[in-house]
């Protein structure tokens, strides 16, 4: 090219546009260059980088990015509840209510606990036990480890006024839940209009009049489907004399989310506390600011761990999308598997009940067919490290000790052959992968400030967390 007689100004002018141009083009590019360079010639954080790319569908890093959570229009949603900043205001005061509490079948419990008892920032909005407990529990600790049950309840009472609200699985977690289109382990909760993987199940299965499923009914996501239902199963009231209907405070924030009124308080508050639940995102994570430029946010170990993740692992062939779960629109194959977790252990004290032939048969407890059995549904995987519950039947403690059991891929559970989903299988990582692989789950996926989710207050004046020892967590309440 030639440049003489033209002025320096006008030279460096044109060498900016360029570079502007370049750095503006498609992502892809820079994608394509990144896969057709020899991985020996690349450092470390290139390499994670190219393994990502290879296995994005063609999105690059932006199909693993968590959107900030008031990007309305990047978070997934239902189409029947269009995500508002009033909607979403009046669903985190909900969520932490525990003033809804007065459903319960013990008087003297009313008020102690909300979804926030089972589903807490402190543990990454899963419960910091094996069996969340609802009504029937007290206490809290740091992380909800020390939560207990309440002096006589226990699930096998014959006294009603003694039946604790717990579950027979653990807990999910709320965090990134926006990436999951049905809810619960077993995926029974989701029937919207544009919905797929509950699309072909009969309506007398997916929504057996009676039972909680009748909600699906409605045909709305599996988020507001199950915070809808949620609301009479863990004996919270959103209706008639509640506090949403007396409280000033609600009255206003309710009128400002739905500002064209309401036929049916106890549905658009589920909606209102859905809406809310969209936003609870891991986003200010090490791994997300890397993938969006912040190189330095990662180190050395979590980025071998990283590479690992997407790459010899393979542990992206089930964690998919930006929340490292299921991704949007993903088929009833790839949400759930069947890799061979036990159930609850009715020998542990903090265990009540017990499981049922139903609920240990998981995706297949639910919809009668065989070819479901034992199949439950892909968790995701941030902010894994605020507890030390793992598994639909908390069957394991630590990160590292399901890293190391899916490696070697021998079932916990006695299962009947050809059940195990033919993805469970030995990946041979060494000792030190495994390690690495834990680092990068560990801290790489772990943001840090989790509780800017957590109201400072609340109308009715409660504390946003069930908590007994309230001064110590300085939750000023």
């Amino acid at each position: 090219m030639i440049i003489k007689n033209i002025p320096i100004k006008k030279i460096l002018s044109l060498l900016f546009i360029n570079i502007v141009i370049a750095a503006c083009g498609s992502e892809n590019n820079n994608n394509d260059q990144l896969v057709n360079i020899p991985t020996a010639e690349l450092t470390a954080s290139e390499i994670l980088k190219k393994t990502i790319i290879e296995e994005s569908s063609g999105l690059g890093l932006s199909a693993f990015i968590l959107p900030d959570s008031d990007d309305f229009d990047n978070i997934p949603q239902d189409m029947s509840n269009p995500l508002t900043a009033e909607k979403i205001a009046l669903g985190q005061m909900l969520y932490h209510e525990t003033a809804l509490a007065t459903e319960g079948v013990n008087e003297s419990r009313s008020g102690t606990w909300s979804c926030a008892s089972c589903h807490h920032a402190a543990s990454g909005f899963k419960s910091g036990i094996p069996q969340g407990i609802g009504e029937g529990g007290e206490g809290f600790g740091l992380t909800g480890e020390g939560r207990v049950f309440a002096d006589g309840f226990d699930k096998s009472s014959e006294d009603p006024k003694f039946i604790p609200d717990v579950q027979p699985l653990t807990s999910p977690a709320v965090l990134n839940v926006a990436y999951q289109d049905v809810m619960l382990w077993n995926g029974q909760f989701g029937n919207a209009l544009d919905g797929i993987v509950n699309a072909a199940i009969a309506v007398e299965i997916l929504s057996t009049q009676g039972t909680p499923k009748a909600v699906n009914t409605r045909q709305l996501s599996g988020v507001e489907s199950q915070a809808i239902a949620g609301t009479g199963v863990h004996r919270l009231k959103t209706s008639d004399d509640s506090i949403v209907q007396t409280n000033p405070e609600y009255i206003a924030l309710f009128e400002a989310a739905f500002p064209q009124g309401t036929d049916d308080a106890t549905v658009d508050a589920g909606k209102a506390i859905a809406a809310f639940e969209r936003t609870i995102l891991a986003n200010q994570s090490p791994f997300q600011m890397y993938l969006k430029g912040d190189e330095d946010k990662l180190n050395l170990e979590e980025i071998k761990g990283a590479t690992l993740f997407f790459g010899k692992a393979g542990c992206v062939g089930c964690h998919k999308g930006p929340g490292l779960s299921s991704d949007v629109r993903a088929t009833e194959e790839e949400m759930f598997f069947s890799v061979g977790f036990a159930d609850f252990d009715p020998n542990n004290p903090q265990i009540t009940g017990t499981v049922a032939d139903a609920d240990s048969r998981g995706r297949g407890g639910f919809t009668g067919e065989e070819a479901d059995d034992y199949k439950f549904k892909v968790p995701q995987l941030y902010n894994l490290a605020d507890s030390n519950v793992f598994g639909h039947g908390a069957s394991f403690n630590s990160i590292h000790d399901v890293i190391a059991y899916k490696n070697t891929a021998v079932a916990q559970k006695v299962l009947p052959a050809g059940t195990l989903d033919p993805r469970f299988v030995a990946i041979g990582l060494t000792g030190e992968e495994i390690d690495q692989l834990t680092i990068f789950l560990e801290t790489g996926l772990y943001d840090p400030n989790l509780n800017r989710y957590v109201p400072s207050a609340l109308p009715s004046g409660n504390c946003s967390v069930v908590n007994d020892n309230v001064a110590k967590m300085d939750l000023g309440c």
